[in-house]
């Protein structure tokens, strides 16, 4: 997420004005079939009950505005249901736009009708000025739409009244008044919304960017599972992994190296190496669990070749940089699989940790090993053995596990393949046979 956001100093003004003309496009659509749903509900009941009530009663009937006004509800409800039905249609910005500024369109051409018809029967304008309130402080949308509705609909009506009514110019003049008060009100209410809901996306924004940045941290120390979990729930369960595989990584040496450079420049080393390391981890999906000083660990759950592939490439790429930086450091690796414990523990600075007899024994085949080599127990060389390529060590004692047979891993699937075929002077994939024929 903090990739899309950017960070605060790179939201130019054209991404800023996007966003915000976006996020405020989809807020005033979510909001248009709910107020299309009240719509339909009032003009229906109004057409199907209070109309035909006030005919019977003989209310209405003798003005041919009557007529309108019924005409007028029954183009309401087909409005209203229109845009209800446009409303759970409209996927993208560009549609949900078109939609917002025909409903906009339409809505002041019909209730610029309404007033007219009100204003002959009786001189009332507030359902006009209920709808031009509506419109402000109900829907936001970017750009001056709005606007021109609000200026185009009042001259429009304020032209009628003036030209057309004949009650008397002291009538006219202060309904003219209302008007012109009315569409000023309206547009420094509309102003002031705007530049709300601009300083509110902000915030949002703002917000968003550094829920991002907690998210980044927090799932650089845990495993996104287990920190969604986290989030979730403030409590993580622990988790038995019937076969799990346990890599095991030192940096042989390391403390005689650290001894003679300065903390900053051991502390750098460490940062290079281990960066490295991690993205090798990333790249075979497996998890990172801990550091400790110079030594690594990584668990795979069920994924045992990824963890051996892990440690062959670990192997090159501490190889290529003693060469690159000229230091004389080498690793030392050890695996083991089998059945774990995963889980948090503690309330505060939470650890994600691994125990179990796995753990146990992957520390023994690391810390018993030799440097640039990977030893392995022989649950793992059982498992592997057809792909990989392996040097039989022989048996080791093991402290409380004691005498254990163990394997240096050598070489991946393609390297072994590689190797066998060149040990019988063959090439990939061709086998030879003195006596066929040719």
């Amino acid at each position: 997420m903090a990739a899309i956001l950017g960070t605060p100093g790179e939201w130019t003004h054209k991404n800023d004005t996007e966003g915000f003309d976006h996020w405020l496009t989809s807020k005033s659509f979510s909001l248009l079939a709910p107020m299309c749903r009240i719509g339909l509900v009032v003009v229906a009941a109004i057409l199907l009950m209070v109309d035909p009530i006030l005919y019977h009663s003989g209310v209405w009937g003798g003005k041919p505005q009557h007529l309108q006004l019924v005409t007028w509800h029954a183009c309401a409800l087909l409005y209203f249901l229109a845009f209800h039905v446009l409303a759970r249609s409209g996927a993208t910005h560009a549609a949900r736009t078109r939609c917002l500024i025909a409903f906009f369109i339409v809505g002041a051409a019909l209730f610029l009708w309404f007033a007219l018809v009100s204003w002959m029967l009786s001189g009332d304008l507030s359902t006009y000025a209920i709808f031009l309130l509506t419109m402000v402080c109900v829907f936001g949308f970017p750009g001056p739409v709005r606007q021109i509705i609000n200026v185009a609909s009042t001259v429009a009506l304020t032209f009628f009244i003036f030209w057309f009514d004949q009650r008397g110019t002291f009538y006219i003049n202060g309904a003219i008044i209302n008007l012109v008060a009315l569409a000023v009100a309206s547009l420094l209410i509309d102003g002031y919304l705007m530049n709300l809901n601009r300083a509110l996306y902000r915030e949002k924004r703002l917000v968003e960017y550094e829920r991002a940045r907690a998210d980044r941290v927090l799932y650089n120390a845990l495993p996104m599972s287990i920190a969604n979990e986290l989030k979730i729930n403030n409590v993580v369960r622990a988790e038995k992994y019937q076969h799990m595989s346990v890599l095991f990584v030192d940096i042989v040496g390391f403390t005689r190296f650290a001894a003679n450079r300065p903390p900053d420049a051991v502390v750098q080393v460490l940062n290079e190496i281990f960066s490295e390391f991690d993205t090798l981890v990333d790249r075979y999906e497996v998890e990172k669990i801990k550091t400790i000083g110079d030594a690594y660990m990584v668990v795979g759950k069920g994924n045992l070749p990824a963890v051996a592939n892990l440690s062959l490439e670990m192997l090159t790429s501490m190889a290529a940089y003693s060469r690159r930086t000229g230091f004389d450091l080498a690793i030392r690796s050890g695996i083991h699989v089998g059945p774990a414990v995963a889980g948090v523990i503690g309330l505060k600075r939470f650890l994600y940790d691994v125990w179990g007899d796995a753990v146990n024994i992957a520390s023994r085949m690391e810390s018993l090993g030799e440097a640039g080599k990977i030893q392995v127990s022989e649950e793992v060389f059982r498992e592997l053995e057809p792909s990989f390529q392996f040097q039989p060590r022989g048996e080791i004692e093991v402290k409380g596990k004691g005498a254990m047979r163990t394997y240096f891993l050598t070489a991946k699937p393609s390297d072994a393949t590689t190797s066998a075929n060149a040990s019988s002077g063959t090439p990939s994939g061709r086998q030879e046979c003195a006596d066929c024929a040719v």
